[in-house]
């Protein structure tokens, strides 16, 4: 629209200069009608000649006094002669005298009631466009420096036109019989030398846009568009926008209450924005929008108010202080980089977002995208980091909670295959989610459903959830680690909306059934379970016609590895639940060898357990060939378990027999090496006293000889 708008001017200012300069010039010093009649015939002549095409122009009038020139029923064919421009009139209020110094002043010109059809087959890449000539026949020919050397010839002095004012009222153009446009009127002002004024009103425009899914009409209308452009800086205000588009296909969401009315082929958009352009170049942008409001009427997706700054050349847009505020939900947004998309280029489109922090209430959203949020009115405090392309998208660093941080959640998540519903995928890690106090139940009672074992869920008190989820076609999978303060449980469930049947399993090691289900001669029990429930409303509405009730209607099947009822400890018990909505019926076995204990039980109300009918019962029954071969296996088991400790006991008294002989014959050896360090410590103090005994004597002996 902005290419075939610019083209448009570039013709009306090409054909102004032409139309002024063969008949400004002219018609300044003659008055009468032959006189003007017969310019009029020899300047239509001329810019025939010129453009090489047909040109025919009724009336002329030239007013040296006024200065004015006025044109009627100005018609121009293209080379195919068909009719390419028609005008019913065309008024130029001109400063003839300057045309003698080269010079066109045009204090205003006024084109009224212009038809142009356009043309350029898109089938034909090297065809060229029926308007093309009136631009080449108009643009400036440079002089080349070697043609001015050889030749002396010095270039020509173009024209300095200078125009003052523009109005252009009842416009209508079309382009390749596809897109159609009218304007009301266009009001194109100089105010000086740096500033110029643009006022636009009543434009209306209609294309079809063929896509793989067949052509979508688009309307487009614009009620009053004012631009304001000073020291190089454009105000730019948009008022009564309008936007619709038609694939000619039924809504997505007919007949599919749940869906959404958000629908790309079906928009009714009516908007208005303020901006302001601070630059604008062939391939960079740098602009803020200070206020943009739109809502879509078919979808009900409103955005109440959109402020942003845009940098941007052709491959990237720099996008920062982004705000979105709508009814309830306002979100922030520091900074964002968009690549700009390009098949010449083979460059997708891909973006990435800083944080994004803002408070959000999801039944805003609920019409265009999930009915079942209508109801969703708590306030949730949002942050995410977001990246993606035209096929995918990533989130990063989720944190969700309530404004009392009664539930809280960390996770990270995926969307892939957008293009095509049947593979697309929806992935979410959640690293952790808290549920304190009455949280959980205050969550659920946003959503308008049918709400079964809200007393059970209460009693399982806070709960801590660790796992993931997945989103496909007509199926939701979800798995984890779900922790309670009666215990813990490992599950994975599934919900099938092709056919109407939510299935999974749980497990757990240790779970206080009796608490959760407020039956307090249950203990603890360790479980794993197999669970499946009818969720089609056909089919359940069928059944309480029937029956009448207020119960699920499926069934679970559990094996129950140990638990306890009562001061009875049991092992190995299996138990059968089946509900048909109005009663639900239930067995519990603890098989023997040869007697199994029974217990049946029903109840209709899951809020009054304890009120549960129990009938207990025995079956006596031969012992199975499978029960014969575990025996038979059990003992050649302990058979061989004997022989093992038999043996074990025999290499035990072997080893401590050795062990024992090996410490006697340590020992003596022992006792002989005390017996021998005695006998050579007495041999030693013996002669050590024998060899004191001999130096007394000899001792006495010098004595006595020293007397004599």
């Amino acid at each position: 629209m902005k290419k075939i708008v610019i083209l448009i001017a570039k013709i009306l200012a090409g054909l102004l200069a032409g139309l002024v300069i063969l008949l400004g010039i002219a018609f300044a010093a003659f008055h009468t009608d032959a006189v003007q009649d017969r310019l009029v015939q020899k300047a239509t002549e001329m810019l025939a000649d010129h453009l090489q095409t047909q040109v025919s122009i009724k009336k002329a009038s030239v007013s040296f006094i006024d200065q004015g020139v006025r044109l009627y029923g100005v018609e121009i064919e293209d080379r195919q002669q068909r009719k390419m421009f028609q005008m019913r009139e065309l008024g130029v209020d001109i400063d003839l005298l300057r045309l003698f110094k080269n010079e066109v002043k045009i204090s205003q010109a006024n084109i009224h009631g212009l038809e142009a059809r356009l043309y350029k087959p898109a089938s034909d890449s090297d065809s060229v466009a029926n308007y093309m000539f009136v631009i080449n026949a108009f643009k400036r020919k440079k002089t080349s420096q070697d043609t001015i050397a050889v030749t002396g010839q010095k270039p020509k002095r173009h024209l300095n036109v200078d125009v003052s004012k523009v109005y252009l009222e009842d416009i209508k153009f079309s382009y390749n019989d596809t897109t159609n446009a009218q304007l009301g009127s266009l009001l194109l002002k100089s105010a000086g030398k740096e500033r110029r004024l643009v006022e636009l009103r009543e434009l209306k425009t209609a294309f079809v846009k063929q896509t793989k899914k067949g052509p979508v009409a688009n309307r487009l209308r614009v009620g009053i568009l004012y631009a304001d452009e000073h020291d190089g800086k454009v105000k730019l205000s948009v008022d009564s926008l309008c936007y619709q588009t038609d694939n000619h296909l039924p809504r997505k969401n007919v007949g599919k209450p749940k869906r959404g009315a958000f629908d790309a082929g079906h928009f009714d958009i009516v908007a208005k924005l303020s901006a302001c352009i601070d630059s604008i170049g062939s391939d960079t942008l740098l602009a803020t929008v200070n206020s943009c409001e739109a809502i879509d009427r078919g979808s009900g997706l409103a955005v109440k108010e959109m402020r942003l700054k845009v940098a941007a050349n052709k491959r990237v847009a720099h996008l920062s202080d982004i705000a979105i505020n709508m009814a309830n939900t306002s979100l922030s947004i520091p900074s964002a980089e968009l690549q700009l998309p390009s098949k010449k280029e083979q460059r997708p489109l891909a973006y990435q977002t800083s944080l994004i922090k803002g408070r959000v209430l999801l039944k805003d959203i609920a019409k265009p995208f999930a009915p079942v949020l209508s109801r969703f009115s708590l306030p949730l405090n949002l942050q995410v980091r977001m990246s993606g392309d035209d096929q995918s998208m990533r989130f990063r660093d989720i944190a969700v909670s309530t404004t009392d941080k009664k539930l809280t959640i960390s996770a990270i998540g995926r969307i892939s295959n957008l293009k095509d519903k049947y593979r697309l995928n929806v992935h979410f890690d959640v690293h952790r989610m808290t549920a304190l106090g009455g949280s959980k139940e205050r969550v659920i009672s946003q959503f308008p459903v049918k709400k079964f074992m809200m007393k059970q869920l209460h009693a399982l008190g806070r709960i801590d959830y660790v796992g993931h989820f997945d989103v496909f076609w007509k199926k939701e999978q979800f798995s984890g680690r779900l922790g309670t303060e009666v215990g813990q449980m490992d599950f994975q469930f599934a919900l099938d909306e092709l056919n109407k049947y939510v299935y999974g399993t749980a497990h757990t090691d240790s779970l206080e059934l009796g608490k959760a289900m407020d039956m307090p001669d249950l203990g603890k029990i360790a479980c794993k379970a197999n669970f499946k429930f009818d969720i089609s409303k056909p089919r359940t509405a069928k059944m309480r016609q029937l029956k009448g009730g207020k119960l699920p209607i499926g069934h679970v099947d559990a094996e129950v590895a140990e638990g306890s009822y009562k001061r009875i400890k049991v092992h190995n018990l299996i138990a059968e639940i089946e509900s048909d909505g109005a009663v639900a019926t239930g067995k519990v076995t603890v098989k023997g060898k040869r007697v199994d204990l029974l217990c049946g039980f029903s109840f209709t109300n899951t809020n009054e357990m304890k009120k549960t009918k129990i009938k207990p019962g025995i079956r006596f029954h031969k012992m199975s060939d499978e029960d014969k071969a575990k025996r038979e296996e059990r003992r050649a088991l302990k058979a061989e378990e004997k022989a093992e400790r038999r043996a074990a006991k025999a290499e035990e008294k072997a080893a401590r027999k050795a062990a024992k002989a090996e410490e006697k014959a340590a020992k003596a050896e022992e006792k002989a090496a005390r017996k021998a360090a005695k006998a050579e410590e007495k041999a030693a103090r013996k002669a050590a006293k024998e060899a004191e005994k001999a130096a007394r004597k000899a001792a006495k002996a010098a004595n006595e000889t020293n007397q004599e």
